[in-house]
């Protein structure tokens, strides 16, 4: 069976449970039929990024990536996408040898922002803060950007959302009140998930939702408005 859309999950499950949802809530469908095919490979087992990109010496998630993006091409997919902020930092050499196309959530998300704000926030893992993933796409972009604490999170990205525990509002606050900016990135797909549970408003950019609107237009699907 030919898929359209490969989503390389478990980046955690929670997120890509999320983003799923995302897609299926964002289309418009009468019927069943109406709606993309879709197969998720969940494959948790792969290696923390953050860990890898902050040490080279701890276990590489690349060839676990490669392994499933090869995978997701023999099943007839054709777009995949990995609904994690941290394996962006992957994303071009595994491009170079898969033939249909893995979409980029950073280069999307900075996109998407051009034009409507000034300064950004960029709240991520520090494997992605470190490898300069968001930075590099903001400045391409003349897009100006802060960061926030990042042990706070950290905290709340580890201890709290990978652990299905609630995040303290107090932290919360505590690690956005005072960023000069005019709109926040919830830069790791485990962020994600608080716009919904918090209720924040539409100037915390969720990566997941712009690339489930991006797989939407990819597949010339007509969405919910």
């Amino acid at each position: 069976m030919n898929y359209d859309l490969g989503i390389i999950g478990g980046l955690g499950p929670y997120a890509s449970c999320y983003f799923y949802e995302l897609i299926t809530k964002k289309t418009k469908a009468q019927k069943d039929q109406d709606h993309l095919n879709i197969i998720i490979l969940s494959d948790a087992k792969t290696p923390d990024r953050t860990a890898y990109i902050l040490d080279n010496s701890k276990e590489n998630p690349y060839p676990y990536l490669l392994k499933d993006c090869k995978t997701l091409e023999k099943l007839g997919c054709k777009l995949i996408s990995i609904p994690c902020n941290t394996s962006t930092y992957f994303h071009n050499e595994l491009q170079k040898h898969i033939n249909i196309s893995i979409s980029n959530m950073i280069e999307n998300t900075a996109e998407f922002i051009k034009n409507k704000y000034q300064k950004v926030a960029i709240l991520a893992t520090t494997g992605t803060i470190k490898s300069k993933l968001y930075q590099n796409a903001l400045e391409k972009r003349n897009i100006n950007y802060t960061l926030p604490n990042q042990e706070n999170i950290m905290k709340i990205i580890y201890d709290y959302i990978k652990q299905g525990k609630d995040v303290p509002n107090n932290l919360w606050q505590e690690t956005i009140q005072n960023l000069d900016c005019d709109c926040y990135i919830l830069g790791c797909t485990e962020l994600s998930i608080l716009k919904e549970k918090l209720k924040l408003k539409e100037n915390f950019i969720d990566p997941l939702e712009i690339e489930a609107d991006n797989v939407l237009t990819f597949f010339n699907k007509e969405r919910v408005k």
